[in-house]
């Protein structure tokens, strides 16, 4: 038995976000005017078109037998003069639609217009420009002359003075009269997920994704929601950077708050059940699966780390993506706020709730089976349920996987499968109905080959992702897309069948609004036709197995792949980065989430923002590289032969510990050579250290030694640094030889020398003896002259001793140098004026 749904919270919301959804009725045969309405919507997901016209409410938004249908919107003056005399009217038809395709096309004008007029209503006064003015259209059902159940064409107009159509808003009106179909379970799959939005680590392809996460933000608004939980709060000013479409929505005022209070009760027929026939939401809502990339996690708990840099020109595209020099510029920007608090308020939305994750950056699996990069593939499995648990503290369901476009081939299936996928979310491409016409319950049996047991597909509805995927940002826009899903659920209703399950899942970067994302859930609920279920609820049964085919991959999916070229431009990048890994000391990839991210499948449709992210992870690579350097060093002096040198080598990384090998050598070895130093160093996180290098000289003169630093293969990760030494030490020992040399020549020359100067001195002392004899000898005038004067044998080298060594008289007269006289003995003297035998020998000499 169903029970009829809480409202009280519902009400409270809608008082807040959609003033228009409480705004008064006026009298129908006029229009009301009101303030003039701001230019700009409250989000940035508004529908295209002018906006003259509204409708911001359809209620009841299932039309029963007794109920009385009551449109309400704006018309606003949008040109530049007073818009007077116009009007606005409401055309139905009574024959329903008869097949789900005719919906799109009605919606956007193309398909048979509604025949049947309804009431109208003029417009009292004139409106000024920027001037709006409210309606309300009223009709019976029963006067509108509808027949079965079914879905029907609405249609709103504003009409000018001669009854041009100025503006229409095509709508449904689902009619539960005549006899009631059987109800069709509904799953919801709920994604927190959207594209890539860092490159490296500390860098982010532009803001939209700090901006969403404020309370009227795209993921904000997704969380709220889905929580369906008054405690999920998120507060805007958290945000600093909040840009003015992420204000909140504005205050109603007096005219929107007030309402005819006979309109909001229910009639009876409105909802075609009784009370207590539908399941209240109670406490936990209608069952929702989420849906996540752990990229996506990981990027948002990365704004709130601390600083980050935002690309400057997100649009560009840089001159060659994948030269680091021509990354791109950034700016850089303070924590998040809103991220902290984003991620505090999902922990506790999520908390014991079903989760599922893709593989990290929803990674193009197929692709990279295809191109020979297994590992990569199985990476993104990994590192996708790591982070889930690492961010949200909560596990992933693994049994539950969904392809990139819903689309996989037998590769991906089998990968997924030995992974732990047992239930595969797809298209309808993937999984094609039997019949035509109709629509098949979600799930069927899908085989797996070289197993015993068969896999689950469920069928994710492309209607219905459609509708959740219309403009839905503002009341206006809000209205007609919960009339969308109502007539889609609808029209599966109608076409009859039972155990039938539709899952409904928004397209990954759905972007709704806030009224609209609760309004979904609500219908979900309140919707006579629909039961809600959960996912992980739905199971094969009998009749579903011959309603869809078999597992089908269509050429477009393999033409969606990213390309093999795109990825060997990505293999450039990786290239680097397996260079940067092998000095490494522990077993960390610190590069592998960024390769991940560059590697999803969301670049299949945008080429600028993956050449940006590429372009900016070389050169984060590169700059990594650099980080592990050689701090380069003045000129070098040798003083001397041999000496020694101080190379310092950091590293600058702030979590890698680095290995790495000191490459020495001379440009001219025979000028200088290197001796043997310590080649192999490890290096923690910002540590340096010093390398002392012998040197040996053998030349004088300017030498450079070039220094770098490569892995254990001998492959460079740095660049060359010169460095200069100048050898001087040289000189110093040319001096030295120089001197030992004269000493050796002088030691040689000397004996040569003394002999020389000893025979000059005998000779003039000889000279001066015989002078001496012939003026004072015996006999001469003074009569004095003896030869005991220098005794016999006096050698003037003894300094005048006589013979018996004793000093002779007189010895050191003339200057110190002794006269000779007549010797004592014979034959031992020399006679007057000869020199004495006593004169130093050579070999005296030498001796």
């Amino acid at each position: 038995m169903r029970r009829l749904a809480h409202f009280g919270a519902v009400v409270a919301t809608a008082a807040v976000l959609v003033p228009a959804l409480a705004a008064a009725a006026p009298a129908p045969a006029q229009l009301s005017a009101a303030a003039p309405v701001p230019s700009t919507r409250p989000v940035s997901d508004s529908a295209e078109g002018g906006d003259a016209l509204t409708v911001e409410r359809i209620s009841p938004q299932a039309v029963g037998e007794k109920s009385t249908v009551t449109v309400t919107g704006q018309v606003t003056n949008t040109t530049d003069d007073d818009l007077s005399d116009a009007t606005v009217r409401l055309r139905y038809s009574r024959y329903p639609f008869s097949d789900r395709s005719q919906l799109g096309s009605y919606a956007s004008g193309d398909g048979a217009q509604p025949q049947v007029t309804g009431p109208k209503t003029e417009l009292d006064e004139p409106l000024r420009p920027g001037e709006s003015a409210t309606y309300s259209l009223k009709i019976k059902a029963e006067d509108m002359r509808l027949g079965d159940f079914g879905v029907y064409p609405l249609a709103v107009d504003l009409l000018d003075a001669s009854g041009r159509s100025l503006e229409t808003r095509y709508t449904f009106l689902p009619y539960e009269g005549g006899s009631a179909p059987g109800e069709v379970d509904i799953a919801w799959l709920w994604p927190l997920m959207g594209t890539p939005q860092r490159a490296d680590d500390d860098t982010f392809l532009g803001d939209a994704l700090d901006k969403s996460l404020t309370r009227n933000g795209r993921l904000g608004r997704i969380l709220v929601a889905g929580a369906q939980s008054s405690d999920i709060t998120l507060d805007p000013s958290a945000d600093p950077s909040a840009s003015p479409g992420d204000s909140p929505a504005p205050t109603p005022g007096p005219e929107a708050t007030a309402k005819d209070t006979t309109e909001e009760k229910p009639e009876n027929g409105d909802t075609g059940a009784d009370d207590g026939e539908k399941s209240a939401a109670g406490t936990d809502g209608v069952p929702i699966t989420w849906a996540v990339d752990p990229a996506t996690l990981d990027d948002i708990e990365r704004l709130g780390a601390g600083d980050f840099h935002v690309l400057e020109n997100p649009g560009q595209t840089p001159a060659n993506a994948g030269d680091a020099a021509a990354a791109p510029a950034t700016v850089s920007r303070e924590a998040s706020t809103a991220a902290v608090l984003w991620l505090e308020q999902a922990r506790t939305g999520l908390d014991g709730r079903p989760v599922v994750a893709t593989p990290y950056a929803d990674a193009d699996i197929s692709a990279l089976l295809r191109h020979d990069l297994r590992g990569d593939a199985e990476a993104a499995v990994t590192l996708g349920r790591e982070s889930v648990k690492n961010v949200l503290g909560t596990d992933v369901d693994a049994s539950v996987a969904w392809p990139a476009g819903g689309l996989m081939n037998s590769e991906t299936r089998d990968f997924l499968g030995e992974h732990g996928a047992t239930t595969f979310l797809l298209s309808e491409t993937a999984l094609p109905a039997r019949t035509a016409g109709t629509t098949p319950t979600a799930q069927a049996v899908l085989p797996v080959e070289n197993s015993d047991d068969d896999a689950t597909g469920i069928v994710t509805d492309a209607g219905l992702t459609r509708a959740l995927a219309q403009p839905s940002g503002t009341p206006g826009d809000a209205a007609l897309a919960s009339q969308r899903f109502a007539a889609e659920t609808a029209m599966i209703a109608a076409e009859g069948g039972e155990d039938r399950t539709v899952v409904a899942a928004p397209p990954r970067d759905w972007n709704p609004g806030a009224q609209f994302a609760s309004d979904v859930l609500k219908a979900s609920e309140e919707l006579p036709w629909l039961d809600p279920v959960a996912l992980e609820d739905v199971e094969v049964n009998g009749k579903a197995e011959a309603q869809r085919g078999e597992l089908t991959y269509p050429d477009e999916g393999a033409r969606s792949e990213l390309t093999g070229t795109y990825l060997d431009q990505v293999e450039e990048v990786r290239k680097d980065i397996r260079l940067f890994n092998t000095i490494l000391t522990d077993d960390v990839d610190p590069f592998r989430p960024a390769v991940l991210r560059l590697e999803s499948a969301a670049w299949r449709d945008d080429k600028t923002a993956a050449a940006q992210a590429r372009a900016l992870v070389a050169r984060a690579v590169t700059a990594s590289r650099e980080d592990v350097h050689i701090i380069p060093g003045e000129t070098v002096t040798l003083a001397s032969k041999t000496g020694k040198i101080g190379v310092l080598v950091a590293n600058d990384l702030e979590n890698e510990t680095v290995t790495v090998n000191l490459s020495i050598y001379s440009e001219n070895s025979e000028r200088l050579s290197v001796g043997k130093y310590q080649k192999e160093m490890t290096l923690r996180p910002g540590r340096k250290t010093t390398v002392y290098v012998p040197l040996s000289a053998r030349i004088n003169g300017r030498t450079v030694l070039n220094l770098s630093l490569q892995n254990a293969d001998g492959e460079p990760i740095s660049e060359e640094v010169p460095l200069p030494v100048n050898a001087t030490g040289l000189g110093t020992q040319a001096l030295l030889i120089s001197g030992v040399g004269a000493l050796i020549l002088v030691v040689a020359l000397a004996p040569r020398a003394l002999r020389r100067w000893s025979r000059k001195r005998a000779e003039r002392v000889q000279g001066d003896g015989r002078d001496q004899g012939a003026g004072g000898g015996p006999g001469g005038p003074d009569g004095g002259g003896s030869g005991d004067d220098g005794g016999p044998g006096t050698d003037p080298a003894d300094g005048g001793r006589d013979g018996d060594g004793d000093d002779a008289p007189g010895a050191m007269q003339h200057n110190g140098r002794g006269s000779s006289g007549p010797a004592d003995r014979p034959g031992e003297g020399a006679g007057p004026g000869t020199a004495s035998t006593g004169e130093p020998t050579d070999d005296t000499s030498s001796a």
